[in-house]
This record gives C-alpha cells, structure tokens and sequence, in this order.
C-alpha cells in the first residue's frame, strides 16, 4: 500500500469528474481557532455545502494522510482513538467502527482534495458556527471550546481578559514606542473584555474581538501632554471608566486601578506569575457587562 502525505497532495495529477458540480464559493472567510485561513484553494459550495481544501485544515491540528491507491483521505486527531476515513466519491464515510453518511463526499477538485467541512469538524467534537451575515465560518477545536465559552458568556472577568489578551492576532503594529524607558500595561473599559487597550512606553493599540478574531483597530504614539503625535486608525471614543493594569519595572508586581484616580494599588505577583497577561487581577467591585448570548 503506498501512502502520500498531504504536503505531497499538490502533486496530483489526475482528476476525477463527478455528477455533482463544484461552485466557487462567494468570499466565504474561514476562521479556526482565531486565525483567519487564507488558503490558494478557496472554500467551494456542493449542493449547498461548504467544501474546504485540506490543507486549510491544519490549524485544527488534524492529522491528514492520502492514499493514492486506495483514493480515501485518512483523517484523526491528536490523542484521539477514532480514525475517520473518507473515500472520493463515496457518500460514506468509517469513523472508528461505525458508518457515517455524508450529504456530499469528498472530492478532487484543480488537483486538490476537498471535503464537507462541517462534517468533518463536527467529527472531531469541533465547534462550527456559520455567520451567515459575514459569510464566515467559525471553527473552535475540540481543545478551545471551553476558552471561547470564558471569553464570550463567562463571568469571570479577569479569565475572560486574560484569554481576550492572549488570543493571536496578524495585525502588526505600524507605529512604534519613541520613549527610552518602555513599560508595559493594558487598559480595559470597565466591565469589558473584548476590547482593549496594549500600552508599551507611549505606543497604544486598541483591539477589538469580533466573530474570534482580534482586530487592531486604532494605535497613536502620545506624548505627554496627552496628545498624539502620531496615529492610524479610527481612534475610540474615551470610556467613562476605565481600569488599567501596570507592570512594575522594578519587581514583580502590578500596579492597577481606575484610570485617573489618585489612589492605585500596587501587589506582588505570585511566582507562578509567567506571561504578561498575569498583570491582569481583580478589581472590588468590578460585574462584567459585555457578556454575549
């Protein structure tokens, strides 16, 4: 039995022609686990399925392997016992030991293997969320649906912003900290996680997150006076309240509290303290009010 692995897959050079017709999808974006997938085969639509290339799979940390001889794609995850396998052509598909049916089966198209993609997320416990609005498909692996469930519906404020910091974000910086002394901090409207500001030294980025992905949406350099010298974007209107979370230079603590207020408080870390998202801690008194449905 010979095996291709997918990297060898672009190497194909038979195709197969099939009675169901393949359609280029319209601008569907394809988001897993907060990166947005650009793929050189865009998603196409089958009977009113998304098909999506394998290759555009990888952030889901399947593993993928192409049998040639055989024509089946053989897909399982990491840790899992299940193997599910899935023939061209073929509206069935083996997952473990049982028999699973598919509106519409994997196929060869412009030399590359696509496959229904609800289908095979949902085979692997994924989260699949279609925005029909945005035309966007939202994928979570199994692994990451509990962190979504913290960032959109939890109460724990402080769990909520350290995922909202953490998440990955391709937005790059164009401006740059013009101050010798860098510190750093984050400033969030009061009650929220899902936008916020990055402060190091005189550089702010404000995010947004939106459909699971981080938007870069304003950054000015400012001086001390408090204007800018230097900004892109559209800046956001100021919160009535906002609270900030400094990191000391000096030791390991934080100093926090509401922007503007004469009396912050400054705390020791504990040593378990490891990424800069620690800095972010409770606030007496602070409900979380940008909870979602």
């Amino acid at each position: 039995m010979k095996k291709i692995f997918l990297s060898s897959m672009l190497t194909l050079s038979m195709l197969l022609t099939f009675a169901v017709p393949l359609f280029a999808a319209p601008s569907i974006q394809l988001v897993i686990n907060s990166e947005v997938v650009h793929s050189v085969a865009p998603p196409v639509s089958v009977a009113g399925r998304t098909m999506v290339s394998l290759a555009s799979l990888k952030p889901l940390k399947l593993n993928l392997v192409w049998n040639a001889d055989k024509k089946t794609v053989i897909v399982n995850a990491p840790g899992a016992k299940e193997i599910l396998v899935l023939t061209i052509g073929k509206k069935e598909a083996s997952y473990g030991e049982k028999t699973l049916a598919l509106d519409v089966p994997a196929q060869l198209n412009k030399n590359r293997i696509v496959v229904p993609l609800r289908f095979i997320s949902e085979a692997f416990k994924a989260q699949v969320e279609w925005k029909a609005d945005k035309n966007t498909v939202i994928i979570r692996s199994a692994d990451q649906v509990k962190k979504y469930k913290k960032l959109y519906q939890g109460a724990d404020l402080v769990a909520a912003r350290k995922i909202a910091v953490n998440l990955p974000s391709k937005d790059e910086n164009t401006l740059h900290n013009t101050e010798e002394g860098v510190y750093y901090q984050y400033i969030f409207p009061e009650g929220e996680a899902l936008r916020y500001y990055s402060v190091v030294g005189n550089l702010l980025t404000y995010y947004e997150i939106k459909d699971d992905v981080k938007h870069l949406v304003w950054e000015g350099v400012e001086e001390d006076s408090g204007k800018y010298t230097k900004e892109k974007g559209k800046r956001p209107p100021v919160d009535k309240t906002q609270y900030f979370f400094l990191k000391e230079r000096v030791d390991n603590s934080v100093t926090y509290g509401k922007v503007g207020a004469k009396k912050p408080v400054t705390q020791a870390l504990p040593d378990s303290a490891s990424v800069l998202a620690d800095i972010i801690v409770s606030i007496s008194g602070e409900v979380r009010k940008d909870q979602m449905k």
